[in-house]
């Protein structure tokens, strides 16, 4: 048996973990037997878990026939059913190969399943169960079986047919595996009356108890413990597996109600029997390692005791003379702490004026930027619009022989703002009187290749004042003297009128800023002046800090020698008063430890285990 065993888990996907007891044995042998017959099928009754379907398994293997066996799935129906069974019965009738088919009750979805089954019992086929070409193939078929094995037969389609079905009964041995729990094997029996007549019933009782013994043994085997202690827990398991099927008997007999106690519940208790043990077992060895790591630790502060007890000894002379200078350091420190907190106040009284120089210089220069900011937009227009000009609408203008009004306007405030002076002719009106004419000092200046950046590089900082007067009084003031205006007449003289407007803005505006700019500049001298001295009492307090600093860490230095002098004067005043001074009750106690520790050492994981 151990050697079809074997064989078995070789060739299959799916071990089986079978012990070979003789209640197995004999279920084995029952089933081989039935199998070997001609027609023979078996009816396997018993409870899950009995081994029904792995006793079935083995014994197809030691018959060497195929097993075949259907695969439940969600969506499995009577189609698919009647698929598999043509598939057997043509492997069994027209391949001729042994076949045992395995089923049990939980594979059972419609009842229509067991009335096929209860057919083939009977007659070894299913009413029609094959279309006419599938029939056709059939006799086809077996027409080259029947001419292979010599069999003189008519080649008429009911003779095939009827040899094929012979085939099948031949070669096909149907094992039910049935539990008898319920009203539903009962009706199938009285529905199905094949199941009966056609098969032979095998019985799976509980297991006895050297069957419960062998078990246990088995899937005890890998457990680290001695034979003794193997052998105690195999008692314990039967007498676990044994009581409760006593009880549940006694419970059917007060209550009429089934409790039933299966192999499978006797294996899942050896599995969590085995669960628990280990689960004990590393929580033992945990604190066995905790426990043994504790007592080092305390061999550790022995040791470290009997040093500082030397230590100290010998430091007694030595703790006088640090009290005495720790007394001196810190009566030092006290008086360098004073000098310090005089020098931070006196540099934070100056820097709060250098900051109170720093805020109003730069509210000088907000007030300065805030009014430019007026001009300095007019004036970057104007010189926009002067490099829009192109020397071709300059040339325009020069070669005016009768220019506009406002050509004319425009370029003699362009001669004032270069204080060029006008010529003077007779009035071309007749009054006899000497005018003064712009216009050809205009055409002069016009002709200059550097007018444009003459402009651009115009001094507006140091205009004349005269020379602004004139512009105010006669030209900003009239209303001719407007650049959309003049655009009108000349577009290059636009971007002059422009030019004109934003000197006249600019120079009002720095006449304001000017004083203040003046201001400024002494402010910020004197800020500078503040922010050096400023700097200098800034790195005196940087030094002085790192003072501070370091007398805040000799300070608790100190104070630490001092307590630490205190508590070892403490300590030695006390110790020539316990001469034999020791750690007694520690020493017991570790004594008394490390005996045990040695006890826990020298026994295996098997003693200290127990069920």
């Amino acid at each position: 048996m151990e050697y079809y065993l074997d064989e078995y888990n070789q060739m299959s996907k799916t071990r089986m973990s079978l012990v070979m007891f003789q209640f197995a044995i004999e279920h084995i042998s029952r089933i081989s037997r039935v199998l070997k017959q001609d027609s023979g099928h078996a009816l396997l009754v018993g409870i899950g878990g009995s081994g029904r379907q792995s006793a079935t398994k083995l014994a197809t293997l030691m018959a060497g026939y195929d097993l075949f066996q259907i695969e439940i799935t969600k969506n499995y129906t009577a189609v698919e059913w009647r698929e598999d069974l043509k598939r057997m019965l043509r492997k069994a009738g027209t391949e001729g190969k042994p076949i045992v088919f395995l089923f049990s009750d939980n594979q059972i979805k419609n009842e229509s399943f067991v009335e096929d089954i209860n057919m083939i019992l009977n007659t070894g086929d299913v009413p029609n169960i094959y279309a006419s070409d599938e029939k056709a193939e059939i006799i086809e078929k077996m027409q080259a079986v029947a001419k292979q094995e010599g069999k003189k037969l008519e080649a008429t389609p009911l003779m095939m047919y009827n040899f094929f079905i012979e085939k099948v009964k031949q070669n096909l041995h149907v094992v039910l595996a049935m539990s008898p729990i319920g009203d539903a094997f009962r009706n199938r029996l009285r529905m199905f009356p094949s199941l009966i007549n056609c098969c032979t019933i095998n019985w799976f009782q509980a297991w006895p108890e050297d069957a419960l013994e062998m078990v246990a043994n088995k899937f005890l085997e890998d457990v680290d413990m001695t034979a003794e202690l193997r052998g105690h827990c195999v008692t314990m398991c039967k007498l676990f597996h044994e009581s409760v099927r006593q009880q549940s008997e006694k419970y059917l007999e007060i209550l009429n109600r089934h409790n039933y106690v299966t192999p499978t519940s006797y294996l899942e208790l050896i599995l969590t029997f085995k669960d628990l043990l280990k689960l004990k077992r590393d929580e033992i060895m945990s604190m066995k390692t905790r426990y043994v790591v504790g007592l080092e630790k305390l061999d550790f502060a022995a040791s470290q005791v009997s040093v500082m007890q030397v230590e100290l000894t010998d430091l007694q002379p030595e703790l006088v003379k640090t009290s005495k200078e720790t007394e001196k350091l810190m009566v030092q420190i006290e008086q360098d702490t004073v000098e310090v907190e005089a020098k931070k106040e006196v540099v934070a009284a100056d820097e709060a004026v250098a900051n109170k120089a720093a805020a109003a210089a730069k509210a000088i220069k907000d007030e300065c930027e805030g009014e430019l900011a007026e001009a300095i937009p007019a004036l970057e227009a104007a010189l926009s619009a002067l490099d829009t000009l192109k020397p071709s609408d300059i040339s325009t203008v020069k070669a005016m022989k009768n220019p506009p009004s406002g050509v004319k306007l425009v370029m003699e405030s362009i001669c004032v703002m270069k204080s060029i002076k006008a010529e003077r002719k007779p009035d071309p009106g007749g009054s006899g009187k000497m005018i003064e004419d712009f216009w050809g000092p205009s055409q002069k200046l016009l002709s200059d290749f550097q007018f444009l950046n003459s402009l651009k590089a115009y001094d507006k900082d140091n205009i004349l004042p005269a020379v602004m007067k004139i512009i105010r009084s006669k030209y900003t003031c009239n209303p001719d003297f407007d650049p959309n205006l003049i655009k009108n007449a000349s577009t290059a003289c636009e971007g002059l009128c422009r030019w004109v407007r934003a000197m006249d803005i600019y120079d009002r505006v720095a006449k304001v800023v000017g004083p203040k700019k003046e201001k400024l500049a002494a402010a910020e001298a004197e800020l500078s002046i503040q922010m050096e001295k400023l700097n200098e009492k800034r790195a005196q307090l940087k030094e002085v800090g790192w003072v501070v600093r370091r007398i805040a860490g000799v300070r608790q230095r100190c104070c630490y020698q001092r307590d630490t002098t205190t508590l070892l004067g403490m300590y030695l005043c006390l110790l020539p008063l316990c001469p034999t001074w020791e750690l007694s009750p520690l020493t017991s106690d570790r004594s008394a430890l490390v005996s045990g520790t040695l006890a826990v050492k020298n026994t295996s994981p098997a003693q200290t285990s127990s069920p």
